[in-house]
């Protein structure tokens, strides 16, 4: 339809530019005008006709009888013909021949009117009708021509308002609306369009080729938008390309042809629209939607009515929940009975309250039921006039931190019982040593010695957590004060002993060695110490047996003892009570030996 109307209003600019231009009389168009405008009805023209056609006789009859009497007719037909159109001025016609007719007619004649005058009649009547109906015709004409006349005015206001009213869209539109050439060069370019390209004049960039404003991507993806709109279809594609002033943007474009009367393209028709806030936006959407997938703690959104529709994998991960299940669980769903209580009467209403809240909470593993204790934080999701339309939340797992809490306290607890031993040994060795002692000064260095000794056997526990020690270390840190720990033969399997033993034998070796170095075989520069152990494995259900022997080899003769020291009680005493087994000192005249013989699986164990 809008088509058609523009044919007509072309045709009818057309008709109007190359119509000829020839001066026309006023009067007779102000009454041609006239009578379009006041149509008579067909009775009250025919009354006008004969009206006009006796008016003519009675002047012939009265003031002109010596010419024609058909003469004066002629006028009265062509006006009635102008004014009243085809079947009037036929009637007229017919009635002023007979009118004259009769005022010529002789009653002498045969037929009143002799050959002639009928003959001249008759021609007059022919002549008079042709004159209708040509005044006729002028007058279907003028009215055909103010017609078109008037479709012609009609045509341009609509035209001027259809020419305004684009104009104005295209003003108004913030879409960059720009027409091609079919060498896709820039020959038209919307108001808008110019403003939001920061276009300042347009003949700097009239004739340039379009698709050179894209860069990479968004160049091939224009010059396929041409190619296809040259092949008449339309396409579309999104890309980036600065302005004129050097802003970047990002442009979602619709190309499509312009098509002449043909329907074969003539130009190319392309529309920008600038998508960069719409973009920005998604992207920072997809970041943070990268964020939540990527984080490893329960991120979720729900509704006001407690309804969960969002979930991150790692939540679905920590409560054991399949993302086919997750519509169908609601906030209290997460918790155990009791949990679920405090969360809907204390937790939900503070977040109302307050907009947040965070504290430790158990949730529930919804395959196995095992209680998750958790750090939940949960708070308020406003829309954008500010209600509230759901409760969020970002809740981390805390079985580490509590283990971690609970292996605190555990050490915690272990090294308050350790130190307990610890300071109860030294106070039995301080007050065995100051017993013993004959001097202050042999006290305090005894005394330093032995508390060296369990130093370092003190040292080999925290560095192994105070869960075990190995033997060799505990022998080679307690030795290497003494100087002679390369003479000390040592053989037997990799073994690790509980903690109160450690010190103990770490006690007792260094006892043995300041024995050595001041009266047995460290005494002297050919001795040395062999120090072996191993473990044997009895029966089915009998315990292993660890067996040490400290032997000194190629020392001064040794006698047995007078009387018992504390170093040879501490030695026997104390390893016998700590590993419920035998500790016994033999003194034969070749060298010192020490025994034990214990079982190992209340003291340690071998290492595989």
């Amino acid at each position: 339809m809008c088509y058609g109307i523009a044919d007509k209003q072309n045709e009818v600019l057309h008709w109007t530019i190359h119509m000829p231009r020839s001066k026309t009389i006023p009067a007779i168009d102000r009454l041609l005008s006239r009578s379009l405008q006041y149509r008579l009805s067909q009775p009250l023209r025919f009354v006008v006709a004969t009206a006009a056609v006796l008016v003519v006789a009675l002047f012939r009859a009265f003031v002109v009888t010596s010419i024609l009497p058909w003469l004066l007719f002629v006028p009265a037909i062509l006006a009635i013909g102008l004014m009243l159109g085809r079947v009037p001025s036929v009637y007229a016609c017919v009635l002023a021949t007979a009118v004259a007719a009769i005022s010529i007619a002789n009653p002498d004649q045969p037929y009143w009117l002799t050959d002639v005058q009928w003959v001249a009649s008759l021609i007059f009547l022919a002549i008079s009708v042709g004159v209708g109906m040509l005044a006729a015709e002028l007058h279907a004409a003028f009215a055909r021509a103010q017609s078109l006349t008037l479709e012609k005015d009609d045509a341009l206001a609509r035209l001027s308002d259809r020419e305004s009213f684009l104009s104005s869209v295209l003003a108004s539109s913030t879409d960059c609306i720009k027409i091609l050439d079919l060498d896709a060069r820039l020959t038209f370019m919307s108001e808008g369009g110019q403003k939001i390209m920061e276009v300042s004049d347009f003949n700097a960039i009239a004739g340039c080729p379009w698709p050179d404003f894209w860069q990479g991507r968004g160049n091939v993806e224009a010059r396929a938008a041409v190619a296809a709109a040259k092949a008449g279809e339309s396409s579309s594609f999104v890309g980036n390309a600065s302005t004129m002033a050097g802003t970047p943007k990002w442009w979602h474009v619709a190309v499509s042809p312009v098509r002449g009367p043909d329907g074969a393209p003539t130009g190319i028709l392309s529309v920008s629209r600038d998508i960069t806030a719409i973009r920005e936006a998604q992207e920072e959407s997809s970041r943070l939607q990268r964020v939540v997938e990527n984080s490893t703690d329960f991120i979720g959104l729900a509704s006001m009515d407690g309804t969960v529709f969002s979930l991150n994998d790692a939540g679905l991960d920590l409560v054991g929940l399949d993302r086919s299940a997750l519509n169908a669980v609601v906030i209290a769903d997460f918790f155990p009975p009791e949990e679920a209580e405090i969360v809907e009467a204390q937790v939900l209403p503070a977040v109302q309250n307050e907009g947040n809240w965070s504290g430790e909470r158990l949730f529930r593993h919804f395959r196995t039921g095992e209680l998750i204790p958790v750090l939940y934080t949960v708070f308020s999701v406003f829309d954008t006039d500010g209600t509230q339309i759901g409760y969020g939340t970002v809740t981390r797992d805390n079985r580490e931190r509590h283990k971690a809490r609970e292996q605190q306290q555990l050490l915690n607890d272990e090294l308050s019982h350790r130190l307990k031993n610890v300071l109860a040994v030294v106070q039995s060795v301080a007050a065995q040593t100051l017993r013993q002692s004959t001097d202050l000064s042999a006290a305090n260095d005894a005394l330093a010695a032995r508390l060296t000794a369990l130093a370092q056997a003190t040292d080999v526990l925290t560095a192994k957590s105070w869960a075990a020690a190995d033997l060799h270390e505990i022998i080679r840190r307690t030795l290497a004060p003494h100087g002679f720990s390369d003479r000390i033969r040592m053989q037997g399997p990799a073994i690790v002993l509980d903690p109160q033993i450690t010190l103990a034998f770490g006690l007792a070796l260094h006892e043995l060695a300041t024995n050595a170095g001041k009266y047995g075989a460290m005494s002297t520069d050919a001795g040395h110490v062999d120090l072996t152990w191993n473990v044997t494995h009895g029966s089915i259900g009998e315990k292993p047996r660890f067996r040490l022997i400290w032997q000194e080899v190629d020392g001064p003769i040794v006698r047995p003892p007078t009387r018992q020291g504390f170093g040879q009680r501490m030695i026997e005493r104390s390893l016998r009570s700590y590993f419920k087994g035998t500790a016994k000192l033999d003194f034969p005249s070749s060298g010192l030996v020490f025994t034990l013989d214990a079982p190992l699986g209340d003291n340690g164990k071998v290492c595989e």
